[in-house]
């Protein structure tokens, strides 16, 4: 009896200690799902996770169009020409932008060169003057080429009778109305909103742990300083252990000074997962960093721009988790839209109206981009003709 009676206190402690283990052992599940947004391993609460989603999702389909403005007639354009300056003509996304206005110049009348350059006031100031030489009605700068930098060469210009269209130069959303006092139009587009919409991704994607970041900035183009101001308000509200360490390449360097910068910045940082070249002009060398790194961990996101051959590269071996940008075509459309509206007299709109909408690539959907007008469908083309009375 007194032997069965032992036993059966042993079996009582035993019992209970496994409840007590069973107890903690939920106790700290339920603690770590909680905080974490549902999974132990996230640094970000569910709630978090879930706004990031929701931005995520809205930002990967095709978005609407919007009317710009009211309808015009576009027959005192007829006999005009114009003379396009793209940013730097290596960027696939600008040069084709360029070449877009151009090819639309015949559809009312018009007729139209594309100024090739390698980019900065070196690039772009001979565009000008030959605009003024030959007599040209006006003359478009594409991807926001800041006309402070040749202030001297927009302002003679327009002396001239020049109309200076500058083609996304501002931010739709920040300060979306204003217009620079130097050219006679412009176009913004939502650069704050796509850098967002990008790192909304990028948070997801590395959501286990905070990490560090490697920027490229490109202070010399105005998008590229709002693009940065927004990837580091996101940061800071979302992962405020992140760490962004950033370097300051102009256009023309691209080619020569990112690749090093970005192998040097992998070789001193151990703990960056993602590498962000504002626009996606620096993908190539940046990709070629990464690879030749060694670290697969580590991916690219940001790369504003949208160019389907790097988006298309995802699902093949290009270490970019993310693209985000305009279709090409769309851009042209809303551009050329507002340098009709100066040259026929029908009057420039506010510049966030003839903005052009950015889309969000990723694993999930980057296939879409092969589709119609990279991805973004035809409702703009039939709006914007009926606009100009060509519907």
């Amino acid at each position: 009896m007194r032997q069965s009676a032992k036993t059966g206190r042993r079996r009582a402690v035993s019992l209970a200690m496994a409840v007590a283990l069973a107890a903690a052992v939920a106790a700290c599940g339920s603690s770590g799902g909680s905080s974490g947004g549902g999974s132990k391993s996230s640094f970000m609460s569910a709630a978090q996770i879930s706004s990031l989603q929701t931005i995520v999702n809205k930002a990967s389909v095709v978005p609407p169009f919007v009317n710009p403005g009211p309808a015009f007639s576009v027959a005192k354009a007829k006999g005009k020409k114009v003379l396009v300056i793209p940013t730097a003509s290596q960027l696939p996304v600008c040069e084709q932008i360029a070449h877009d206005l151009v090819n639309l110049a015949p559809t009312v009348g018009m007729s139209g060169k594309v100024f090739d350059n390698s980019g900065g006031p070196s690039g772009w100031i001979p565009g000008i003057q030959e605009a003024i030489s030959q007599h040209y009605n006006a003359v478009i700068l594409v991807c926001g080429i800041d006309p402070n930098l040749i202030k001297p060469q927009v302002q003679a210009a327009k002396a001239a009778g020049v109309a200076v269209i500058d083609s996304g130069l501002g931010d739709s959303q920040v300060n979306g109305s204003q217009v620079s006092p130097l050219v006679t139009a412009q176009t913004n587009i939502p650069n704050a909103q796509s850098m967002k919409d990008s790192i909304a991704y990028m948070l997801l994607e590395n959501r286990s742990a905070p990490f560090d970041i490697f920027e490229i900035e490109s202070n010399d183009v105005p998008s590229g300083v709002v693009m940065d101001h927004a990837l580091r308000q996101e940061v800071a509200q979302y992962c405020p252990k992140c760490h962004i360490r950033s370097t300051d390449i102009p256009v023309p360097n691209w080619a020569t000074n990112v690749q090093p910068a970005v192998a040097s910045g992998l070789q001193s940082d151990p703990n960056i997962k993602a590498v962000v070249p504002i626009f996606d002009g620096e993908v190539p060398p940046a990709a070629a960093a990464i690879r030749a790194s060694g670290k697969t961990g580590v991916k690219l996101y940001g790369d504003y721009g949208g160019t389907p051959a790097y988006i298309l590269q995802m699902g093949s071996g290009l270490p970019m988790a993310d693209n985000v940008g305009p279709t090409h075509l769309w851009r042209a459309y809303a551009t050329m839209d507002e340098t009709l509206r100066v040259l026929t007299g029908a009057g420039a709109i506010a510049p966030n109206k003839d903005s052009d909408p950015s889309r969000l690539f990723t694993i999930k959907n980057y296939k879409e981009v092969s589709g119609v007008n990279g991805g973004f469908g035809t409702a703009f083309v039939t709006q914007y003709k009926k606009l100009w009375g060509l519907g």
